[in-house]
């Protein structure tokens, strides 16, 4: 009996030993693996932001690719598309000339290619300006998707050229539009017997540098040269004088004309080619014969 007691007493340290070595193993795998896991844990959190980095370098090269090859489709499809023709052209700014008048001396073709159109406009607007003589410019601009607009701006009428019972309008130039109207504008003085676009401009311009009350007087201006001055003009006057006076001088003789009017006791002749000199119509001669003199 007392054997066998000892023997499990023996038997029980025995486990109390092994049991207490196990939970020693045990505590310390469990702390090594708590230890891996914390180790583990502060690696990936290093690693995180190499991570988000690499993932936008991906995100960056993805939409380059996307890029590369979306931006080629788009422009082929452009270009296949009827986006890329020319669906319509109007016109602006015009007050004398008709819209399809305009469109066709521009040359621009509905239907053709856009671009190569719209890269060639200076040449399409030098032509509207060359066949026009009213534009003075011209100018194509976008006014939609696949749409042009020319905006143009017009010469102004300043006179009017009397030719065979006709009246052309005479364009701020000095340039005749050969498209006659069948009664003159009152407001506008008329030229007669010109024939040289520099003489209807320095004609215009020096009318028009004189005072408003001195051209409201006027009514029709001749181009009357003499053998010896190829600068005369005669002036017709509303109230019905004329004045003989040189196409050079004329801004600067005209000023005296109210003056002299008013001291003349009979409608006659106001000759300042040469100094001002006042004669009376000659009554025995008819204004052929009146005019041919004073031409002469």
């Amino acid at each position: 009996m007392e054997a066998e007691k000892k023997k499990r007493q023996v038997n029980q340290q025995i486990l109390r030993k092994f049991l207490k070595k196990t939970k020693k193993e045990i505590l310390r795998k469990i702390i090594m693996t708590k230890n891996k896991e914390r180790t583990s844990l502060l690696r990936f959190t290093d690693r995180l932001p190499k991570l988000k980095r690499h993932h936008k370098q991906l995100h960056k090269r993805l939409f380059i690719l996307i890029t590369l090859f979306t931006i080629p489709l788009l422009v082929t499809l452009y270009y296949i598309s009827p986006l890329n023709s020319l669906s319509k052209v109007e016109v602006e700014g015009n007050q004398n000339i008709d819209s399809q008048e305009i469109i066709a001396s521009s040359d621009l073709q509905v239907g053709q290619k856009l671009w190569s159109q719209y890269l060639d406009r200076e040449e399409f607007t030098r032509k509207i300006v060359q066949e026009l003589p009213r534009v003075k410019n011209a100018e194509i601009k976008f006014s939609a998707l696949n749409q042009f607009k020319i905006d143009v701006t017009e010469h102004e009428e300043v006179s009017l050229l009397a030719e065979d019972e006709k009246y052309y309008p005479i364009l701020e130039n000095g340039e005749v539009v050969r498209q006659p109207e069948e009664r003159a504008d009152e407001n506008k003085v008329i030229l007669e017997n010109f024939n040289s676009q520099n003489q209807i401009m320095s004609t215009i311009e020096n009318y028009y540098n004189l005072p408003d009350e001195i051209q409201s007087d006027v009514s029709q201006i001749n181009y009357t040269p003499s053998r010896n001055n190829e600068e005369l003009l005669t002036i017709f006057m509303n109230d019905g004088n004329r004045v003989i006076v040189n196409i050079s001088n004329m801004e600067q003789q005209m000023q005296y004309y109210p003056q002299v009017a008013q001291e003349m006791d009979d409608n006659g002749i106001v000759d300042m080619e040469v100094g001002i000199f006042v004669r009376p119509y000659d009554e025995n001669s008819t204004e052929d014969e009146q005019d041919e003199n004073e031409a002469e």
